[in-house]
């Protein structure tokens, strides 16, 4: 009869502990199979809304910019990757959101980790990598650097806890233009993939976007606004200051809807 005792006294207490150890690999599940998805109710529950900068999606807003919050428009080096400085400039802005000292990341330690074969990354392949290796800051890896220093081994890393595949080919209508306006509303930029030809690098002095006859290739670009009077998004480029109008460029909604098949939102990590 003791032993008996014994062990439903035991069974007791490791009943809470089983449970706590199964919801722990319930959980974990669950965040694994969230990372980069494109389920929309998940993605309202994961987005971040940026405190002083985001507001309720369900306000009806003529127009919302992020831009003034953005780093300066960088140009690209001869060594660089468009996804990395496109990358690089989304996350510094979560970075420096409550930063008296505002920091570059480095664009060239994602393309070198990356691309370092020489074989061009995916988005997903290169948030995977933001998730769980990070970048660090430029003035660590600096601009241009073909090698990388020892000194990243003994430095901070800037990482995401997640990211959102908020814009799908399959996306009907303006469900688009939609989740894109959503996301800005709650302050976060949008990466997207623009469908244009290599023109798109050399736009001088040019406040729209025009598409090209026979788009050739993805473009990665930066949703920072949008002005419902327009009608349109207000993208950054990584071409430097001279390219559209002062490094950015308005894409109209109809064109948005039937040029981009892609679009992301970092989900940043709770501190910096």
């Amino acid at each position: 009869m003791k032993p008996l005792c014994l062990f439903f006294f035991a069974l007791f207490f490791a009943i809470p502990f089983m449970a706590s150890a199964q919801d722990d690999k319930m959980q974990l599940k669950a965040q694994e199979s969230s990372f980069g998805t494109s389920d929309l109710a998940l993605i309202d529950r994961l987005m971040y809304t940026v405190p002083g900068i985001g507001h309720d999606p369900r306000d009806i807003l003529e127009r919302q910019s992020i831009k003034p919050y953005m780093m300066p428009v960088r140009k690209i080096g001869p060594r660089g990757s468009e996804l990395s400085y496109i990358l690089a400039s989304s996350l510094e802005y979560y970075v420096n959101l409550n930063q008296n000292y505002k920091d570059n990341l480095s664009p060239d330690y994602l393309s070198l980790n990356l691309e370092g074969m020489g074989k061009r990354a995916t988005p997903q392949e290169a948030f995977q990598f933001l998730a769980e290796k990070g970048t660090v800051s430029a003035s660590i890896m600096p601009f241009g650097s073909a090698v990388i220093p020892n000194a990243v081994y003994a430095t901070a890393k800037y990482q995401i806890n997640n990211y959102l595949h908020i814009v799908r080919d399959v996306m009907k209508g303006r469900q688009k233009v939609y989740e894109v306006r959503k996301a800005l509303m709650r302050g976060n930029p949008v990466i997207i993939e623009l469908q244009a030809d290599a023109g798109i690098r050399g736009l001088i002095r040019q406040d729209t976007w025009e598409p090209p006859s026979k788009p050739t290739e993805l473009f990665p670009l930066i949703v920072v606004g949008y002005d419902e009077t327009r009608e349109a998004f207000e993208v950054m480029g990584c071409w430097g200051s001279a390219w559209g109008n002062s490094g950015y460029l308005w894409i109209r909604y109809d064109d948005f809807e039937a040029y981009v098949p892609n679009g992301y939102v970092m989900v940043p990590q709770a501190v910096y």
